[in-house]
C-alpha cells in the first residue's frame, strides 16, 4: 500500500462516509475528505491522489460529472464509485467513463472495500510495472541504436584505415610485371590482406594472408601482420640477394607465426608469400596452409602450384617449404583466399576444379576472373574473398 497512500473520498452520506473512511484508513491510506462534488473537484489535482472514491449521488452535482471532470484532468487516476441498487444504470455509465470499480451501498463489510481496493492497487501496480518496463525497453532500444551507430562509424573508420594500408591496384613494376588484387569483405572489415613491393630492381615480393574469422578482430590481426612485416623489413635487408631468398621467406612466416602465438588472440592465419626474380624469371614462394594453392597460368593453361605447410599461429614450427617455379616470357599468377571457394557448389575437389577452370578461361586476368565469378555483383558473401594476381606479358 506504500504506493497508494493518498486518497480522496467524496461522500455526503455521513454513515457511509464514516464506514468507508475508517476502512480506508485501516488499509493504510491517508484520506482527504470532501462532502460535495464541488468540494471534491476543488481539492483534486493530478498526481496529488493515488485513488479517488466518489459517491454517484451528491447534493450539488452528479457523481458522473465528478468522474468525468477527474478523468478529463487525470486519465490515469483510478476512481471507485459508490452507488445504491437503484443506480445500476449509472454504474454502467460510470464504467464506460473510466471508473475502475464500483461498490453498492449500503456497505457493511470491510472485506468488500479491501477486496476492491486491493484489486485496483494490484492492477495499478502491474500497469506501473508495464509502463516502467516499456520505458526501460525504449531506453535500451535507444541506447542500442546509439551503440549501433557508434559501432558502424567505428567500423567505417576501420574499413577506411584498412583500405589505406592496402597497396595501390593495379601497380606496374619494371620488366612489365603488374600486381593487382580485388578484396571483398563479407562485413565492413576483412580478415584478408595483401601487399606487394619492389626490392632493388630485381625482386618483387608479395603476400596474401587470410586470418581466421572475419570482422573487427580479424581485421586488427591483418594490421598486426603488416606492422610485423614492415618492422622486419626495417630491421633486416630482405629480398636483396638471390641466395638469401629462401631464408627471407621463411623468416617472414616464422615472424608472423611467433606474433600470433604471442598475442594469444585465438587467431590463426593461412598465407602465401613469394618473391619474383625478374632477371632469372623465377618464382620463389612458400605456402602456409593456404587453400586453394596459387595457380600459375601459362600458354599451356592453368595449374595449381605445389606447396604445403602448417597455418600460422597454431604451432611453434610450421614445416614450411620454399619452392621455385620457372616462368615463361608470358605468365600470370593467381592466389585466392579460401572464401572464393564459397562461390562454387560441390565438394572441395569439385570447387577447386571449377575455380581452376575459371582462372584458365580468364587467362589470369583479374577483371575477367572477377566478372566470371560475379564477385562485384554479389549482394552478400559468407566469407571474405580476395584475389591477388601478378602477371607479365
Amino acid at each position: 500500500m506504500r504506493e497508494r497512500q493518498s486518497l480522496l473520498l467524496i461522500e455526503a452520506d455521513q454513515q457511509s462516509r464514516d464506514f468507508v473512511m475508517g476502512s480506508l484508513i485501516g488499509l493504510g491510506f491517508r484520506v482527504t475528505l470532501a462532502q460535495s462534488g464541488i468540494e471534491g473537484i476543488g481539492k483534486f489535482a493530478p498526481g496529488l491522489f493515488q485513488l479517488v472514491v466518489t459517491d454517484l449521488h451528491l447534493p450539488d452535482m452528479g457523481g458522473l460529472e465528478v468522474l468525468r471532470k477527474i478523468k478529463l484532468s487525470s486519465p490515469d487516476t483510478p476512481v471507485v464509485v459508490l452507488a445504491s441498487n437503484s443506480e445500476v444504470s449509472d454504474v454502467v455509465q460510470a464504467l464506460r467513463l473510466g471508473a475502475s470499480d464500483y461498490l453498492l451501498k449500503p456497505i457493511e463489510d470491510y472485506a468488500v472495500i479491501a477486496h476492491a481496493i486491493s484489486r485496483i492497487t494490484e492492477a495499478e501496480t502491474l500497469a506501473q510495472e508495464n509502463r516502467e518496463y516499456r520505458e526501460t525497453l525504449e531506453r535500451r532500444n535507444r541506447e542500442l541504436r546509439d551503440n549501433i551507430e557508434v559501432l558502424q562509424r567505428d567500423q567505417e573508420a576501420g574499413r577506411l584505415l584498412q583500405q589505406h594500408l592496402l597497396p595501390r591496384t593495379p601497380y606496374q613494376y619494371p620488366a612489365g610485371i603488374e600486381a593487382a588484387y580485388r578484396l571483398v569483405p563479407s562485413l565492413f572489415l576483412s580478415g584478408d590482406f595483401v601487399d606487394y613491393g619492389l626490392f632493388g630492381e630485381r625482386f618483387v615480393a608479395f603476400y596474401l594472408v587470410d586470418v581466421s574469422g572475419h570482422g573487427v578482430s580479424s581485421a586488427l590481426v591483418t594490421a598486426l601482420i603488416k606492422h610485423s612485416i614492415m618492422h622486419l623489413l626495417r630491421e633486416k635487408p630482405l629480398f636483396t640477394h638471390l641466395d638469401a631468398l629462401h631464408d627471407d621467406l621463411l623468416e617472414i612466416l616464422q615472424t608472423i607465426n611467433n606474433e600470433l602465438l604471442a598475442t594469444r588472440l585465438d587467431k590463426h592465419a593461412t598465407m602465401f608469400v613469394g618473391a619474383l626474380d625478374s632477371c632469372a624469371r623465377k618464382l620463389h614462394y612458400a605456402v602456409a596452409g593456404q587453400m586453394p594453392t596459387p595457380a600459375l597460368v601459362t600458354d599451356h593453361g592453368a595449374e595449381w602450384l605445389p606447396g604445403k605447410g602448417r597455418p600460422l599461429g597454431l604451432f611453434e614450427t610450421g614445416n614450411w617449404q620454399v619452392l621455385e617455379a620457372s616462368l615463361p616470357p608470358s605468365w600470370s599468377l593467381v592466389a585466392c583466399s579460401d572464401g572464393v571457394l564459397e562461390l562454387f557448389n560441390g565438394d572441395l575437389l569439385e570447387r577447386e576444379a571449377q575455380l581452376l577452370s575459371a582462372i584458365d578461361n580468364s587467362r589470369g586476368d583479374l577483371d575477367s576472373l572477377c566478372s566470371a565469378l560475379h564477385l562485384d555483383t554479389s549482394e552478400a558473401l559468407p566469407d571474405d574473398v580476395t584475389i591477388l594476381t601478378l602477371r607479365q606479358s
